[in-house]
């Protein structure tokens, strides 16, 4: 089944900050990857982690919400070539310049080696996609979930999130790229 515009968009969104977070790690060494800008800080594996342990979590809950859509025999989206690109817009107003706290499910504990961290993102990623291809012939306003900081949240902008969160990341990692003391090499 060929994937609705409002799913293209969406996949398309989520693919552009993925790519967005490869290209920001791309090449850097290890002490680079290391470099922890302050007390308390992460450094760049640690937000790799962080993410890895996020998108598995996404990939979770896609594949429940496809379960829960079945189950229910929810019906196909009223408005497939609608956008909703911007559903999150009024969400996310207040965390535009806040530093949120990652709820402990997702926060590192451990040193995760990097390319492990991008394998587990890749592979994360594939899963949801494959459930998304699947969900995307319901009315994904009708599989609402709870999220920790947001609250209540249909899965247009759960898949939102998806990539939303990787792009707050990816200025995060360039924040601390121009952090004074990050290496050289």
């Amino acid at each position: 089944m060929p994937l609705s515009k409002k799913v293209q968009e969406l996949v398309g969104a989520i693919t552009h900050h993925r790519q967005s977070l490869l290209d920001a790690v791309f090449g850097l060494s290890e002490a680079q990857l290391a470099f922890k800008p302050g007390e308390g800080a992460w450094a760049i594996n640690d937000i790799l982690h962080h993410l890895a342990l996020t998108d598995e979590a996404n990939a979770k809950l896609a594949a429940r919400a496809l379960k829960h859509a079945a189950e229910r025999g929810l019906p196909a989206d009223p408005m497939p070539e609608a956008s909703v690109l911007n559903c999150l817009d009024e969400a996310l107003a207040p965390l535009r310049n806040t530093r949120a706290q990652a709820p402990e499910f997702v926060t590192p504990h451990e040193h995760l080696a990097t390319d492990l961290a991008i394998e587990r993102l890749q592979a994360s990623r594939a899963r949801m996609l494959e459930a998304v291809e699947q969900l995307a012939g319901y009315d994904l306003t009708q599989l609402k979930y709870p999220h920790p900081v947001l609250g209540e949240l249909h899965m247009y902008q759960w898949l939102l999130i998806a990539g939303g969160h990787e792009g707050r990341h990816v200025a995060q990692i360039g924040r601390i790229k121009a952090a004074a003391g990050f290496p050289g090499h």
